[in-house]
């Protein structure tokens, strides 16, 4: 595990895509994020792509979650995030992108095809943010190691620390997401977590310093796959 700290976001998410550009060629999977987290990184994604010195014309992404109860075009869904953050800017083939259908009648028929969908690809970098409980993805503290794609309902720390996006009221924060499990998470053949500001300091710490592999801090899991790089603002470093 490479564990790298910078000024700030904005360069710790220039170095994280010199490093996914390091790792991939114009064929490639991706296992996009969504949230606060990875935007100077998609930034960075779209001014590269606009300079022409890279096509997504054949890139394959997978999502790792949505909010279940919520349509395409709500303007906080993660397929709403993704066009308005990165898929609009760039000339990825819109059928090659995959995000959790969060919102189908029969969800669990849906939740099987999406786990069908990764059991059958292989994504090449996988880009995590962490929560400040130590959640990747929304794999919330308790969740298997081995869990698959699945319904989980969030946490009431997640539900507050979202709120932001909903115009600070936790009543029309959605209260369960679809997510990528964990099990699906690891089977990436890199990893690469952001994670910014004071409020992540504590999940850093367990994931980088603590000896405890946990399902009460998911993110300790990364301690068992090979090839991590963990980037962070000064703010989140712990040390």
């Amino acid at each position: 595990m490479k564990y790298l700290v910078f000024n700030s976001k904005k360069e710790a998410s220039q170095e994280a895509y010199k490093i996914i550009k390091s790792l991939i060629d114009e064929n490639s999977t991706l296992g996009l994020a969504t949230g606060s987290t990875p935007t100077d990184l998609y930034e960075e994604m779209i001014a590269d792509y606009k300079a022409g010195n890279f096509s997504y014309k054949n890139i394959k992404s997978y999502n790792l979650d949505e909010y279940v109860g919520i349509s395409y075009d709500h303007p906080e869904s993660y397929h709403k995030f993704m066009d308005t953050n990165l898929f609009d800017h760039v000339d990825i083939n819109k059928e090659n992108t995959h995000v959790p259908d969060a919102s189908a009648e029969d969800l669990e028929k849906a939740l099987k095809s999406y786990q069908e969908e990764l059991n059958n690809t292989q994504i090449d970098v996988q880009i995590l943010g962490v929560g400040s409980n130590g959640h990747i993805g929304f794999n919330e503290p308790g969740t298997s190691f081995e869990a698959g794609v699945h319904v989980v309902d969030l946490k009431q720390e997640t539900i507050e620390a979202n709120s932001r996006f909903f115009n600070n009221d936790i009543n029309l924060v959605p209260k369960q997401a679809v997510t990528m499990g964990i099990k699906d998470i690891m089977r990436a053949k890199h990893i690469i977590l952001l994670a910014f500001g004071k409020a992540k300091q504590q999940a850093i710490k367990s994931l980088i310093e603590g000896e405890e592999i946990t399902e009460n801090i998911p993110c300790t899991v990364l301690k068992n796959h090979p090839s991590v790089y963990v980037l962070v603002d000064k703010e989140a470093d712990f040390k």
